[in-house]
């Protein structure tokens, strides 16, 4: 097996699938300082070309998704089965490939922290069915969450997964600018965070709504963005989704 791309989804993958007792054998990088930490890490070869790379039983390209299919056309003609790990990005773009797949990690990945790998979801696709059976053994050893799932079914995953992580992260950035600003620590909505997290598992997302904006508390929403006037793009997003809130819950 080896690797197109060596960042954050390339090292976890591979960390996990060598736990496993699955060799990888090289590693391609753009940037050859991070392939050549990834190799280090990972105890594999480094080559510097994408023609070098050996026919493998599985080469996993983890790169940007505006970089997969210009990948794809410079990879060896051999018979080794190649996936992608987007969760956009459609499996035909893995343009003149005979045996091509998905292998998606639903997870937000960092170098910062390690994730728990058994309970990653685990979207997969091939063009063939001996080699979609494949890739959902290989998953199964990984995860505990592993699914046959199509391009199109993908790409609302990944829209869902963006509004969930994404936006919520960039609000837990301006919801710190606004504590700084009153010398006040982010450490005081951990809890919070967390107990909306565990929520989510337990109750539906529209019953497990709370809040001023779910109870049309009109003096709250109005002082709230009255603090914000000092916040003026954070007071646009604030007001937005107030008002989202309140058609959904008071219409």
């Amino acid at each position: 097996m080896s690797f197109v791309g060596s960042g954050n989804v390339a090292t976890h993958l591979a960390h996990a699938l060598i736990n496993h007792g699955i060799e990888i054998v090289e590693v391609f990088s753009e940037k050859m300082e991070n392939a050549k930490r990834f190799a280090a890490e990972i105890n594999c070869s480094v080559v510097e070309s994408l023609k070098n790379l050996k026919a493998t039983d599985l080469i996993i390209i983890a790169v940007p998704d505006s970089k997969i299919e210009e990948v794809s056309l410079q990879l060896p003609e051999n018979d080794s089965l190649v996936v992608h790990t987007s969760g956009i990005t459609n499996m035909a773009s893995l343009s003149g490939i005979k045996r091509i797949g998905v292998f998606y990690p639903l997870q937000t990945f960092s170098q910062q922290r390690t994730v728990e790998m058994l309970e990653v979801p685990f979207c997969i696709e091939a063009h063939y069915e001996e080699d979609c059976k494949l890739l959902l053994g290989l998953a199964s050893k990984l995860s505990n969450n592993v699914k046959r799932v199509s391009s199109e079914q993908r790409k609302v995953l990944h829209l869902a997964a963006v509004m969930v992580s994404n936006f919520s992260n960039h609000l837990y950035a301006l919801a710190n600018e606004i504590l700084e600003k009153s010398n006040l620590e982010f450490d005081f909505l951990l809890p919070l965070i967390k107990e909306t997290a565990l929520k989510a598992a337990d109750v539906h997302p529209l019953d497990a709504q709370t809040g001023p904006a779910r109870r049309n508390d009109v003096s709250t929403l109005e002082e709230h963005l009255e603090m914000l006037k000092e916040f003026p793009e954070f007071r646009e997003t604030y007001k937005l989704l107030s008002e989202q809130i309140i058609k959904k819950y008071n219409e």
